[in-house]
């Protein structure tokens, strides 16, 4: 007698559910496909926010072959790449992820998050309720293009002429990289943007109605959140502290500059409690093959606030760091099997090269910080894929 396929929808909710948990977004997003019953639990598991598996950061891209109502995603941990798809309207850009969310942008160059698991959407303050961005409408009250304005915090104050953008194309111009201070859907969030001009900072809470610039200083490179407060640093290697919880911002210097101007820093705390600086170097090569035009390098640096200094370090250990679009991270490759420890996971987010340059190939992959060697991941050559971010 032949033996009967398993009724796999007859499994409890509770029980599936739990299991749902513990998946990693691969494996989650295959079971949805499994019955129309394990798609009610996936649901259950994206809409409530909780997976008790620690997840291994993705791969995000935009590329032809998986269509503009797709993502390409290439698991980490599996080494494959997959499509996810994506609710309307279809995203082409974004500049930023952080606790499961992309901050995306629209065809007026409006922010927005995405989560692109749940499908779920939170507006952010429009373009033109930045400090340095005018809307120009024409003779029937029309908006036809954005201004954007030249000038920073120093006085006496010195406004070049307002360059001209697009809709579609302003984003591109202003925005650098954003960073969230937590999850969105659990509570209060802060979205600090990096943006023109001269790489300046302005937040927002989620449901605020306008962003609000910070003009103290100028040329940061990259920012995190911790305990309370952002911590940005400069493209000098400087580090300020900004605490936005009262009525008044509170801003200190809490390392002065360390060097010349670099090609780019990162900051993190790294789990183990220290402060990071990470330095990424990248020199052009023409003579280099197509896809590896760029030569990339990193060094990782301890911060000692009391001295005043940073020590470079000579590895990681056990740990991955990843850097670019998305918020600056390190994870333990004990926790995700899948990683490669004492290694580097960076994406392209040169902002020049994004922007004039966007038909050149990604400069994405991982770098040994014990060879000081690098290897290209999937889809780093192809002109299509572009923008990518590291997504967990």
């Amino acid at each position: 007698m032949e033996a009967q396929a398993p009724d796999w929808s007859g499994l409890p909710a509770d029980i599936l559910i739990s299991i749902f948990q513990l998946l990693e977004c691969p494996d989650l997003l295959r079971s949805a496909a499994v019955c129309t019953f394990w798609q009610k639990a996936y649901s259950t598991v994206c809409c409530s926010g909780v997976c008790t598996s620690p997840q291994t950061p993705c791969l995000l891209y935009c590329t032809e072959a998986a269509g503009v109502k797709a993502l390409g995603m290439y698991s980490l941990s599996e080494r494959k790449a997959y499509s996810m798809p994506l609710p309307e309207p279809p995203i082409s850009n974004w500049i930023g992820s952080s606790h499961g969310w992309l901050v995306t942008m629209d065809e007026k160059s409006d922010l927005m998050l995405l989560n692109p698991i749940t499908g779920d959407k939170i507006a952010l303050p429009p373009v033109t309720t930045m400090e340095h961005v005018k809307p120009v409408v024409n003779g029937d009250g029309v908006l036809e293009k954005y201004e954007v304005s030249f000038y920073h915090g120093k006085l006496p104050r010195v406004d070049s002429t307002p360059y001209g953008c697009s809709l579609d194309r302003c984003g591109e111009v202003v925005y650098i990289k954003a960073i969230l201070s937590s999850d969105p859907s659990t509570g209060e969030c802060i979205v600090m943007l990096i943006h023109q001009p001269y790489w300046q900072l302005s937040f927002a809470k989620v449901g605020d109605a306008w962003w609000n610039w910070l003009q103290m200083h100028s040329f940061y490179a990259d920012c995190i959140y911790h305990d309370g407060c952002f911590y940005a640093v400069t493209e000098e290697g400087a580090i300020d502290m900004y605490n936005l919880d009262g009525p008044s911002v509170i801003h200190r210097r809490i390392l002065p500059d360390m060097v010349d101007v670099a090609q780019r820093y990162y900051i993190l705390q790294a789990p183990w409690g220290d402060f990071l600086q990470i330095y990424k170097e990248r020199d052009w090569d023409p003579e280099r093959p197509v896809g590896e035009t760029y030569a990339t390098a990193f060094e990782v640096y301890k911060v000692d606030f009391v001295e005043q200094k940073r020590v470079k370090m000579a590895g990681i250990g056990d740990y991955a760091l990843f850097t670019g679009k998305s918020t600056t991270s390190c994870f333990s490759v004990k926790d995700h099997p899948g990683l490669m420890s004492n290694h580097v996971y960076y994406t392209h987010d040169d902002h020049e090269d994004l922007f004039d340059c966007e038909d050149d190939p990604r400069d994405i992959g991982v770098y040994d910080l014990e060879n000081n060697s690098r290897t290209r991941l999937v889809g780093s050559s192809r002109l299509d894929v572009k923008p990518c971010v590291l997504y967990s």
